[in-house]
């Protein structure tokens, strides 16, 4: 190929790594705003499974709505039922199990050990596709779950083995929904309606088996708390769709790392989770890991090569 027709190639592939990396920090953020909201939601009475049952009951009318409204079909093609069935089941254990933790543990701790989930992403990921491992991307890795640590401090006599135990079952469900949701082409209002469908039975199982669910009424006890977990998590999905349809599952799971950073800052506004100046170096490793992670993994331009599709 020569230098003049790599160009445009060179351009359109930087261009769709820019773009997914946008819509990865911008569904990362919108995540990191929904945790709080859900933990300030469970401290009023409405526990995170009961909020994503309601939430799915809400939401699959409204997205097939939206599609009937914009001629989209919600038919799912023979090849990608299997695929989206998997990510559905993914997305809503992942959903239920980290809003569930919500109700025993705080938000940093939570966030903690629920963010062990890009290592689970790297190690499946590359195992998948028969790859090693690079040295630079552990280390980026490394750096930033260091930095996650430091952020929400040493706090191991607030531990609570149920909430543990939902944080991790979400962790490793979260690591097949980032992988899986790189596999998914089709419009992103199609496959959020089908993993509402989804997400909507596993949540009320859950809840039935604790006793639930809470009654409509409690959703006057904390409107606001609770619109905002529902709406930030239904834009976010939509962006870590369209993010995961640009870039790898691995750089999608480590710019993911921005949404514990904004549920940090956020429980400390409205939470009074407060944040020493140990806690604000953590979050800067993650901000120093991520921006390594953008500047150092994009490979330089070569014939036929294109950038960090996804795989």
């Amino acid at each position: 190929m020569s230098e003049t027709s790599e160009g445009p190639v060179w351009a359109a592939t930087r261009r769709t790594l820019v773009t997914g990396t946008l819509f990865a920090l911008i569904g990362a953020g919108l995540y990191g705003a929904n945790i709080p909201a859900a933990r300030a939601a469970s401290q009023a009475g409405m526990p995170g499974a009961e909020l994503i049952f309601y939430r799915a009951l809400i939401l699959v009318p409204v997205l097939a709505a939206v599609a009937m409204a914009t001629g989209q079909s919600l038919r799912l093609p023979s090849g990608e039922r299997g695929t989206l069935a998997r990510l559905a089941v993914s997305a809503g254990l992942t959903a239920t199990f980290y809003l569930s933790a919500l109700d025993h543990l705080s938000v940093p701790l939570t966030v903690v050990i629920f963010y062990t989930f890009p290592l689970f992403v790297m190690v499946i990921s590359h195992r998948i596709e028969g790859r090693q491992l690079r040295a630079k991307q552990i280390g980026i890795f490394a750096v930033a779950f260091l930095g996650l640590v430091m952020a929400v401090g040493p706090s191991a006599d607030q531990l609570n083995l149920r909430g543990v135990s939902y944080a991790l079952i979400a962790s490793v469900a979260c690591a097949a929904m980032f992988i899986l949701a790189g596999r998914v082409s089709g419009p992103p209002v199609r496959t959020m309606f089908w993993t509402q469908v989804g997400q909507g039975p596993i949540a009320l199982t859950f809840s039935v088996l604790n006793g639930g669910p809470v009654p409509i009424a409690t959703f006057a006890k904390a409107p606001v708390a609770i619109a905002i977990a529902m709406g930030a998590y239904a834009i976010a999905f939509i962006f870590q769709l369209l993010a995961s349809q640009r870039i790898s599952p691995s750089r999608t799971s480590l710019l993911f790392l921005f949404e514990p950073v904004t549920a940090i800052i956020v429980a400390g506004f409205f939470l009074s989770e407060t944040l020493s100046p140990f806690q604000l170096l953590g979050v800067g490793l993650i901000l120093s890991a991520l921006a390594a992670e953008v500047l150092l993994d994009s490979p330089a331009p070569a014939p036929g090569l294109s950038l960090d599709e996804p795989r």
